[in-house]
């Protein structure tokens, strides 16, 4: 298994509210820069601690992941940490320029000497909504931005594009990537008909916020279309994002997590319309009652396993929660680096 911790960057200054758009005046200024450092200073503890990969993602107008440019994040990172990858899960395609996408994502792999691995996601209806008028096209916005990536990453000469979204007379993009032929890209499987996609063009697979039996589901579907594609992923193909929390005992986790929920209407912004769009008709989904991985070091291994049977090889784990403080956050980290991760490694 494959250890990622995500750094959420969160917003450090009091939350005074939970709308989206959350109106800026309520950013201190102070508060902002100390997030920063604080975020940057999470990024060395979790290259110290012998996370595989640091992963950072795209989101906008809200203080619950400020990282509105990923590559200016992890510019910084390339900087500070000479071992882990480096995951950037991922720039938002319809927000962006894809061939400044590919321009950049090549110019960190230079940086960082190839230890970027990156995944293009869409984002949600809400942003999109920011930079675009049909947020219902944001799939294959994506998918056909991917297209063009690669064959920005691998094409010897200049080309031109002419697709249904994009339109380019030359790409020619320079620096090339340090990785050859590119870094690891993986697309996303949140939703069924996104996984043929990943499968037919090799990619890895990326899931998030879901429950086990689905992950299964999808990672099924992945393995049948590969089938079809001609190849047969590995487990290091599929990657799953979610919240932990990890403390010495049951008990103590239980303590600190408490009875709290989180409502994704609130983590990302979205109305019901929005949630019931990117999750179907499913109430349940909606709320989380505790972080996925959840419990002591024993708890949490089991939890893992069973991810690993689902199909699982990536870990991209956030440690935040509501009501649980920055230093249990860190204390969460070196429990499960020291007393998780050398227990994973063999699964």
């Amino acid at each position: 298994m494959i250890a990622g911790f995500f750094n959420t960057v969160g917003y450090a200054g009091p939350w005074a509210s939970n709308v989206w758009p959350t109106p800026p005046v309520l950013c201190d200024r102070e508060a902002a820069s100390k997030t920063m450092h604080r975020a940057m200073d999470q990024v060395l503890l979790a290259d110290e601690l012998g996370f595989d990969w640091i992963s950072v993602s795209e989101h906008h107008y809200s203080p619950r992941i400020l990282t509105p440019s990923p590559m200016i994040f992890a510019a910084g990172i390339t900087q500070r940490i000479k071992r882990a990858k480096i995951a950037i899960l991922g720039p938002l395609l319809p927000l962006s320029n894809p061939v400044r996408v590919a321009e950049e994502l090549a110019m960190l792999d230079v940086m960082s000497e190839g230890r970027i691995v990156v995944l293009f996601l869409r984002g949600t209806p809400n942003e999109v909504l920011v930079y675009r008028a049909n947020p219902d096209e944001s799939r294959e916005i994506t998918q056909e931005g991917i297209e063009l990536i690669l064959r920005a990453w691998t094409e010897p000469q200049p080309f031109g594009w002419e697709g249904r979204y994009f339109n380019y007379r030359t790409v020619s993009v320079w620096p090339r990537t340090f990785q050859e032929p590119h870094p690891r890209v993986f697309s996303s499987g949140n939703t069924p008909d996104s996984v043929p996609f990943a499968a037919r063009n090799h990619l890895g697979l990326a899931l998030s916020f879901m429950p086990l039996f689905e992950i299964k589901q999808r990672v099924d579907l992945y393995r049948e279309e590969a089938a079809k594609a001609g190849w047969e992923p590995a487990a290091a193909d599929v990657v799953y994002r979610f919240f932990g929390h990890v403390a010495d005992t049951d008990e103590e986790a239980r303590k600190n997590v408490g009875d709290n929920q989180v409502d994704l209407r609130r983590v990302f912004g979205m109305n019901e319309a929005v949630l019931k769009r990117l999750m179907g008709d499913r109430p349940e989904l909606h709320l989380m009652e505790k972080p996925f991985l959840f419990g002591g070091p024993d708890a949490v291994v089991d939890q893992i396993g069973a991810l690993r049977e689902a199909g699982v090889g990536n870990l991209d784990m956030a440690f935040t929660w509501p009501g649980i403080s920055y230093d249990q956050q860190l204390r969460s980290m070196e429990c499960f680096a020291r007393r998780v991760i050398p227990q994973i490694r063999t699964l």
